[in-house]
């Protein structure tokens, strides 16, 4: 490290050996995009060359541990910009299945959504509810005293969880809708 430090091209080929592949599986396996991952990964070599303090070693000497968080900051960082500020819940894929039924009506819609949160932490339900109201990021964030990133996050897990918990109880196949614990 303190050698690419100094710019020792030789010491950049040999980590770069060692991690290159290591990088671009970790990225692919989150974005599931060859060319998005090469993007961040190319990305993130060149940040590194720039100013290799953007990783250290832990006890034992190994920067893979840091390498690895770096990188997926760097996924949450791209996601972060492709997702706009603020998602209204008939836009978001959770509405779409439910919604295409006629039958179900907005109230059995929302308790379905409460049902799929109910094991879900509080900070979790607040920061998921006050999105789904509008409420930017930011501002969630201060009211729920902790960072934008961690309300998109939150966000994002807590969309995972409901869409999971309908396909689970409610969709028999795209455009049917049933609850199958009935």
């Amino acid at each position: 490290m303190k050698a690419i430090e100094h710019r020792d091209r030789e010491a950049f080929a040999q980590f770069y050996e060692r991690y290159s592949r290591t990088a671009l599986c970790f990225v692919l396996s989150k974005v599931h995009n060859t060319d998005i991952a090469k993007e961040i990964v190319q990305n993130f070599w060149l940040s590194f060359w720039e100013n290799p303090r953007i990783l250290r070693a832990n006890k034992t000497g190994s920067v893979k541990i840091y390498m690895l968080q770096h990188l997926r900051f760097r996924v949450y960082d791209m996601y972060r910009i492709a997702v706009p500020e603020t998602i209204p819940l008939e836009q978001t894929e959770v509405a779409s299945p439910v919604s295409a039924c006629e039958n179900i009506e907005k109230e059995e819609l929302l308790k379905i959504v409460h049902d799929a949160l109910r094991e879900s932490s509080t900070l979790t339900k607040d920061a998921f509810w006050m999105r789904v109201e509008n409420i930017p990021a930011k501002e969630v964030a201060s009211k729920l005293n902790t960072t934008p990133q961690t309300v998109h996050n939150i966000f994002s897990k807590s969309l995972d969880t409901v869409r999971k918990y309908v396909k689970k109880y409610y969709l028999l196949s795209p455009g049917i809708v049933v609850n199958k614990r009935e």
